[in-house]
């Protein structure tokens, strides 16, 4: 490391190479924590898992059966080995379960009440994490999903300057498709 690091401020290294030794040391480092499981829902695979921002303390799964669950991270027995239990799910048996593989699974950012999915189903979907229901679907080739910080920030109503049209005081949804242009 110290022999990379010397030829690195000599200019006598690519910076590139320097960049991917530590990528590599640091992956064959990687360990499964030993203390912690997570309950097992799931009938095949997990292809995607969101940590919630807020409070860090809820964990979305979305899997290749095209189940979403919801997972409480917070070791509540105290005990130094857990499992951390499933809270609830959107199993194969409800109204708006995807119909192939769930592909993403996003947290709103601010606040845990709200979800998103994509699935290979071709629907987009925003879930309300308290009563599990779909608050909207949509059908889109959907490759990427993001937040997107809205570009216009709210301004009160009394501001006679600002119209209607200019205030976006929310997040917008953004995704990639195979339809669109840019």
């Amino acid at each position: 490391m110290l022999g990379f690091l010397s030829a690195r401020q000599a200019g006598l290294d690519d910076p590139l190479r320097f960049r991917r030794a530590e990528s590599t040391r640091r992956v064959f480092a990687l360990e499964l924590n030993k203390d912690r499981d997570v309950e097992r829902i799931h009938g095949s695979g997990v292809n995607t898992l969101d940590i919630e921002p807020v409070e860090g303390r809820y964990m979305l799964s979305g899997g290749s059966d095209g189940v979403i669950v919801l997972y409480d991270l917070e070791n509540s027995s105290r005990q130094p080995c857990y499992t951390c239990k499933a809270v609830c799910s959107v199993g194969r048996n409800h109204p708006d379960v995807h119909k192939y593989s769930v592909e993403t699974v996003q947290w709103y950012p601010h606040d845990t009440g709200m979800f998103t999915s994509s699935s290979f189903d071709k629907t987009l979907k925003v879930w309300d994490t308290n009563t599990l229901q779909e608050l909207y679907s949509g059908s889109r080739d959907c490759n990427i999903l993001a937040w997107v910080p809205s570009l216009y920030e709210a301004v009160p109503e009394d501001d006679e300057t600002t119209t209607k049209s200019q205030l976006n005081p929310a997040f917008e949804d953004a995704w990639s498709s195979s339809d669109e242009d840019g």
